[in-house]
């Protein structure tokens, strides 16, 4: 195997369970990947993202069933290696059982970008070692997801979430496995009693006397993915607007066509200004925004699956219309980029970058890039060794205050649940009930 294929799909979930049939017909076309890297933001409710656990067991098990079913169409098996989440945002990785075998080494980062660094908005990340083939190397190569500040007027916050992210996303080792509570469906190529890695939270607590490592460094590659949030206008949309909106077209002279709204791009005039996602690097986007696609639009694609043999005949047709929500300007969110390494033979060769289709449980469509990574080393030393240098320093607190935000995150969480999710409604209703009928029986007896 002379390069690593990588297929890399972010995708904002809008707390809803996937299609699995549907999103596994989605990312097929561009497999078999010898590594799937899933960047996943609003990957459940706030209550069951906060409280992790087997709360997001159902949400991780239609993401892997989705997966699993892809690489059967095309006679490959995956393991799942990790699946991690820092509140509303989660990365899962899979992987050909031979590549698995070869990561010597596993590591994890995590930090909120919210209100007081909690999880609504965050990033969570993984460094892999992989052991190359006859060969006392490793290619090192680092993934993180991310979901940045919301609305037209905030690339400020989306500037200052970056910088939050460059200063507490510090990469710890795993060297052990703990057994979990079926985190997510193990693969058909796994032992069911196989456990999956530690969350990156507890492996940070874990293993806070090793040395720290930032999201920069100059022996890997890095891939930073999410629904970035950047907007095509710095204010909301007036009444009146969605009527010079993108459309589907064949000339790029259309006022309609989509370039004519790529050039207002906030994150590329924000990267141009130096001001956010410092050296990272983004293949040119050739397909229409990503987000906001309305109700409408999500309905008119369920109501294409509900038809018998239709996955097919839907992926493969051609959009008549885009359905935008009127109320947000159609925007380019879900991103992914890179760094480009300044050493000969180590960069990676992009194959696509392109958006899947129009979901019917999202307002976001997935956005994807398949790539090939050289099976080669990145020098650790030398007169480009500071190719890689991170634009803001790693806080020395960064543990403690992940620590004191995880507490912050439990008890929203606990108070989300009983307040905002049936069951939990269903639970508090309960015991009130058996509190006042206890309390009843307790009186009766009193009272002989």
């Amino acid at each position: 195997m002379a390069d690593l294929k990588c297929l890399y799909v972010t995708f904002n979930c809008a707390r809803n369970l996937v299609n699995a049939e549907y999103f596994s017909q989605c990312i097929g076309s561009a497999l078999p990947a010898d590594l799937i890297v899933l960047s996943l933001q609003e990957i459940a409710p706030i209550a069951y993202s906060f409280l992790g656990g087997s709360f997001l067991t159902s949400y991780y098990d239609r993401i892997a069933k989705a997966v699993y079913a892809a690489g059967s169409k095309k006679d490959t098996v995956y393991e799942m290696v990790l699946a991690e989440n820092v509140g509303m945002t989660g990365l899962m990785l899979f992987a050909k059982p031979r590549v698995a075998r070869r990561f010597s080494r596993i590591e994890t980062s995590g930090t909120g970008v919210g209100l007081w660094q909690m999880g609504n908005k965050s990033a969570v990340g993984t460094r892999l070692s992989y052991v190359i083939e006859s060969e006392d190397e490793e290619l090192v190569l680092t993934f993180v997801a991310a979901h940045l500040a919301p609305a037209e007027n905030a690339y400020e916050k989306r500037n200052a979430d970056w910088r939050t992210i460059n200063e507490n996303m510090a990469f710890t080792s795993i060297t052990h496995r703990k057994t979990l509570q079926s985190k997510a469906t193990p693969s058909p190529a796994m032992d069911e009693s196989e456990p999956l890695l530690s969350s990156a939270t507890d492996a940070q607590s874990n293993q806070s006397s090793q040395q720290n490592s930032g999201m920069f460094n100059p022996t890997s590659h890095l891939f930073f993915a999410g629904d970035l949030n950047y907007r095509t206008s710095d204010n909301a949309p007036g009444p009146h607007d969605h009527t010079t909106w993108p459309q589907p077209t064949t000339s790029s002279s259309d006022t309609r066509h989509f370039t004519n709204l790529l050039s207002k791009d906030q994150l590329t005039r924000e990267l141009k200004a130096d001001r956010t996602l410092h050296n990272l690097h983004e293949s040119p986007i050739a397909f229409p925004p990503t987000y906001k696609y309305s109700t409408e639009a999500q309905n008119r694609v369920a109501e294409r699956l509900s038809t018998p043999s239709s996955l097919d005949a839907d992926l493969g047709s051609e959009e008549e219309e885009w359905l935008w929500a009127k109320h947000r300007q159609p925007s380019w969110c879900d991103r992914i980029l890179y760094l480009l390494p300044p050493f000969p033979g180590t960069q990676p060769t992009i194959q696509e970058y392109t958006a899947l289709p129009v979901q019917p449980t999202s307002d976001h469509r997935p956005v994807a890039l398949l790539f090939s990574i050289p099976l080669k080393s990145l020098p650790q030393s030398g007169e480009q060794a500071d190719w890689a240098t991170p634009p803001f320093a790693l806080r020395p607190d960064w543990q403690a205050r992940r620590v004191a935000a995880r507490r912050k995150e439990i008890v929203v969480g606990v108070l989300a649940y009983f307040a905002l999710m049936w069951e939990g409604r269903a639970l508090l209703l309960a015991l009130i009930v058996g509190s006042i009928g206890g309390w009843a029986v307790l009186r009766s007896l009193l009272a002989y």
